[in-house]
């Protein structure tokens, strides 16, 4: 695992959960001192697209899925260190990957929406 996804990783508040139709949720606080702000912008730091991607990718599949491409993703409200971002994944099987729509919101406003294609581990090595 890089270090960046774990220090992301590291940023969630808890578990992910699974709720009765098979989505899963986690909540993330990235405080001003995450690595991830650093540069990003020095007077006033945001928190990267890749960061968001990461965060989707952990609450889709945890770390049992390697990230095979980002099929369309829309950056719709800026994230500020400190604040509480719920993320929700919602998967579906595509032939051996994990189709995942992530929706990523900030005080019940859409910060993020995404789609990720995932590779299960185990079938990748």
């Amino acid at each position: 695992m890089s270090r960046l996804l774990r220090e992301v990783r590291s940023c969630a508040t808890g578990p992910a959960h699974t709720d009765e139709k098979g989505s899963r949720t986690m909540e993330f606080i990235f405080p001003p001192t995450f690595v991830g702000f650093d540069g990003h912008f020095p007077d006033r730091p945001i928190l990267p697209g890749i960061v968001q991607v990461l965060a989707g990718m952990l609450t889709a599949g945890d770390d049992s899925m390697t990230l095979q491409k980002v099929a369309k993703a829309k950056f719709s409200r800026v994230i500020n260190p400190g604040e509480l971002m719920l993320v929700r994944a919602e998967t579906q099987k595509k032939d051996d990957n994990i189709l995942a729509t992530i929706l990523i919101s900030v005080g019940g406003d859409t910060a993020a929406t995404m789609t990720l294609a995932l590779h299960p581990t185990e079938l990748a090595e």
